[in-house]
């Protein structure tokens, strides 16, 4: 896995391997980041199961002002460190290792506010709801925000999840890519 582009362009990333850690394939990224490395800089990006923190990595490479990672396996929170390092960009960067509830507490105790979350929890693993809840709960999804979801092709996200709109479905092959906006008419990607 390499940086697409930006700052630290074609920096290799290192991995972690973990049972529930499934890194986002490069394509499925690319895609993604096709869609909003435009409007990121000066943004501020949350990745959510952050594994080996490619995700976020990307986006500060590509003008995030800053990243927030939430991790609870140690062994990937090093290799997050580590890629941060590789790339330059720790100064862009904090780095939680905790359950991702409670990160999403934390991060609205220190009145963060968010215009790109990203999530990706261990597929076929019951997340996606109680997460996107807690995420509403805490308001910390800016209005004109956009929450990314990775999530398996089995997995059917509801249209609305209380003040989410769920927008644009993108198929990787097994990887599915859901995109929610706190209004449609708000749309900032």
């Amino acid at each position: 896995m390499r940086v697409i582009t930006g700052r630290a362009r074609g920096r290799k990333l290192k991995t972690c391997f973990h049972k529930e850690v499934r890194p986002t394939s490069q394509r499925t990224k690319e895609g993604i980041f096709n869609k909003i490395g435009p409007y990121l800089e000066g943004k501020v990006f949350l990745d959510l199961f952050a594994g080996s923190g490619s995700i976020g990595i990307e986006a500060i490479s590509r003008g995030a002002e800053l990243c927030v990672f939430i991790e609870k396996n140690s062994e990937c929170v090093k290799i997050i460190y580590e890629n941060l390092n590789i790339t330059g960009l720790r100064d862009f960067a904090r780095v939680y290792r905790m359950d991702v509830r409670k990160g999403l507490k934390k991060i609205r105790k220190e009145k963060i506010w968010f215009d790109y979350i990203f999530m990706d929890p261990p597929y076929f693993k019951d997340f996606y709801m109680p997460v996107i809840e807690e995420i509403e709960k805490n308001s910390i999804l800016k209005e004109t925000g956009t929450l990314i979801v990775e999530h398996y092709k089995d997995i059917e996200l509801p249209g609305k999840i209380n003040m989410l709109f769920k927008g644009e479905v993108k198929k990787y092959g097994d990887s599915w890519i859901t995109y929610f906006y706190k209004s449609l008419e708000e749309v900032q990607f």
